[in-house]
């Protein structure tokens, strides 16, 4: 089985064949690390987002938590419809 195998790729056509397999091979092997990279670096620039979005809603927790209560009331007012 091998020895055909062998002979196969030895003629005209297998070295054909077989010198496309590998293009096409290298092809899709460089195109999958490109992929993968670009993955990878969405995956580190939606990691930053969603650090400076924590970062962000601590810095209005605490700001809010130091306000008088009335003042919070009163910021809050400005968000809700008064229909009554």
């Amino acid at each position: 089985m091998l020895t055909a195998i062998l002979a196969w790729l030895s003629s005209r056509f297998g070295r054909t064949v077989a010198t496309w397999a590998a293009a096409v091979a290298t092809a899709m092997a460089i195109y999958w690390r490109i992929y993968e990279s670009g993955r990878s670096a969405e995956r580190a620039a939606e990691a930053q987002r969603d650090a400076e979005t924590i970062t962000k809603r601590t810095t209005i927790d605490e700001a809010v938590d130091r306000m008088p209560n009335a003042d919070v009331r009163n910021q809050l007012r400005k968000w809700v419809r008064n229909d009554g």
